[in-house]
């Protein structure tokens, strides 16, 4: 077996368990692998696909942005599921810009047809952007109706409320149709560095001896 069919196995493995913050330094090096090592190996876009949901899913707009300019043209046109990651993409960066809306990538990746390697990643990706604009509707609003909720993260109204108040802990007055956000908790992002790059080493590692041993 060779060393992209061992990554490749990884990272299916990876993603049934759930283990999504482990796909980026496969799928890194799996593109490494195929594309300087064993030409053809697999076909690019069941790489680049993965790969570019994966820095959606981790809000790494830079690494995304990164990977699209070497992703040759002919390979973008090839993938239709490639084309709406490229374009939610743009959309993210749009609103990082605030200048886009973040219920219209929502929306673009809720209507597209996904693989089965790629749904459980937009199921994730959907999540974020959902919880990000909710997030920001608490700290712009004390309260807010539940239609703009709604509207926001595209959920229906006759269940938002309902929602809102059994994931996100808000408050529904049924009287006046108002919800009351709770501000969201503060927390911290880590660092990308020297973890990720330590991650990579041991996956390296674990391949070369998995290979001298086979």
């Amino acid at each position: 077996m060779s060393t992209a069919q061992r990554l490749i196995e990884q990272a299916d493995v990876c993603i049934k368990a759930g283990r999504f913050q482990d796909l980026i330094p496969l799928y890194e090096l799996l593109e490494f692998q195929v594309s300087a090592i064993e030409i053809e190996a697999v076909p690019m876009n069941t790489i680049y696909e993965p790969l570019l949901a994966s820095y959606l899913v981790a809000y790494d707009l830079y690494s995304a942005r990164s990977l699209v300019s070497r992703i040759p043209e002919v390979t973008k046109s090839e993938s239709s599921q490639l084309a709406v990651l490229i374009q939610a993409l743009e959309l993210l960066r749009q609103w990082e810009r605030q200048n886009g809306n973040l219920k219209d990538i929502y929306k673009l990746l809720h209507q597209s047809r996904w693989n089965s390697t790629l749904a459980p990643l937009i199921a994730i990706l959907q999540d974020s952007i959902q919880n990000r604009e909710l997030d920001l509707l608490a700290k712009a609003y004390t309260s807010l109706p539940v239609q703009l909720a709604a509207s926001r993260i595209w959920l229906n109204e006759d269940t938002a409320a309902e929602q809102l108040v059994a994931t996100r802990g808000w408050r529904y007055d049924a009287s006046t149709g108002l919800l009351y956000p709770k501000a969201p908790e503060v927390t911290t992002n880590r660092p990308i560095g020297l973890q990720e790059f330590g991650h990579l080493a041991d996956v390296v590692a674990h391949l070369e001896v998995k290979q001298e041993s086979s």
